[in-house]
């Protein structure tokens, strides 16, 4: 998820993208205001008429949740954390941080940001829906601002459940962070909290889909397990960072990999060296120094017969930013770039020079021994 998206628009020095998921909300949203809600509140109107409120509750429902991902990320660039983008997905919107919080006080402002500006938000609707009604205008623009009204309120009120990694659950966080001193222990705490509520929501889905409301149900455990997978990965993300504090790509790196000649035909890289070593990505050598690689994708882009002519070097990738990383680089930051970029093997440069290659297997089978050897409680 919050791989396959678009973007949109950058405003403020922040890219607003959507998911692909974002798809199916929208859809949901416009069918169940057209068919549903409008209706039973509002009724008398065309059937056209409820289509356009179902969308412009939409939009106006988009623009909402633009808004409250904006103040997290205007928040958290004031403390010095580094905002990817803000995306929205089928859950709702994610200000993608690069960087966690350094202090209580910064987590707990970055935090509640959202939640107030969506409570503004509503207060704002609310107040145009009184004009709207003293004015008489017409019931579609009165049911809309009646609608964005509630709708920010209930996003105000569901952020604020004390499940991490939610706007509530890294306010429960920054709070007993506060406390102890003890990020670590706060985010442990914070992951069993949420874990907890996260189960209470998947139950209640299954109640809901055991009695008269089979959709109901379904998005109650859709959001549940949502909860609960996201309350220990953020967890593992710290375990993570803290087996590599302090740690760059220069200690894991491999100064001596295995390497293609460029000039070699593809066909005998496939047998020479791909169905011997079983790697996806291999450096390619030319006149004795680094300068490239070759993937099973790029293998692929090409026929049998094409492989028994075509050379190494003629298909490669060039070293380019994509593909490489600072040998000084965090580890941290290291395996953000594998997961925007799809590599889990990057060349390393130093000097300007490829001088190794870091690989996401050697990281992980670093990890793996620390935590045999040195389990955090």
């Amino acid at each position: 998820m919050l791989k396959r998206k678009m973007a949109l628009f950058k405003l403020l020095g922040f890219t607003v993208s959507v998911d692909a998921s974002w798809g199916i909300i929208l859809f949901l949203v416009v069918w169940s205001l057209s068919k549903s809600f409008f209706p039973s509140y509002f009724p008398g109107l065309s059937i056209q008429t409820y289509w356009i409120m179902g969308v412009a509750g939409a939009i106006g429902l988009f623009i909402s949740i633009i808004i409250h991902e904006f103040s997290h990320s205007l928040v958290a660039r004031n403390y010095g954390m580094k905002i990817k983008g803000i995306t929205l997905f089928i859950f709702g919107g994610v200000a993608e941080m690069k960087d966690e919080p350094n202090t209580p006080k910064s987590e707990f402002l970055m935090a509640i940001a959202g939640p107030i500006a969506s409570f503004i938000l509503s207060i704002f609707f609310s107040g145009l829906y009184q004009i709207a009604e003293t004015m008489k205008s017409p019931v579609p623009v009165i049911a809309i601002l009646s609608y964005l009204s509630t709708i920010n309120l209930l996003i105000a009120v569901f952020n604020m459940i004390p499940a991490f990694p939610t706007d509530g659950g890294r306010v429960l966080r920054s709070i007993l962070w506060w406390i102890k001193g003890d990020i670590h222990w706060a985010t442990q705490i914070a992951s069993r909290i949420s874990l907890m509520f996260a189960v209470v929501i998947i139950f209640t889905g299954f109640m809901n889909m055991v009695g008269d409301n089979s959709i109901g149900g379904l998005w109650w455990i859709l959001i549940g397990s949502f909860l609960f997978f996201a309350a220990n990965a953020s967890y593992q993300k710290l375990l993570i960072k803290e087996s590599f504090e302090g740690k760059t790509v220069r200690h894991f790196m491999n100064p001596r990999p295995v390497t293609v000649p460029s000039y070699i035909t593809l066909q005998e890289f496939v047998d020479m060296y791909l169905y011997r070593y079983h790697y996806k990505m291999f450096p390619v050598v030319q006149n004795g120094k680094i300068s490239g690689l070759i993937t099973v994708q790029m293998l692929k882009l090409h026929t049998h017969e094409e492989w028994k002519h075509l050379l190494v070097g003629q298909v490669m990738q060039q070293q380019n930013p994509s593909n490489s990383i600072a040998a000084n680089t965090s580890i941290d930051d290291a395996l953000n770039k594998m997961n925007e970029s799809g590599f889990t093997r990057l060349l390393v440069v130093e000097h300007n020079k490829v001088v190794g290659i870091i690989t996401l297997k050697d990281l992980l089978e670093y990890i793996a021994l620390k935590m045999e050897l040195e389990p955090i409680p």
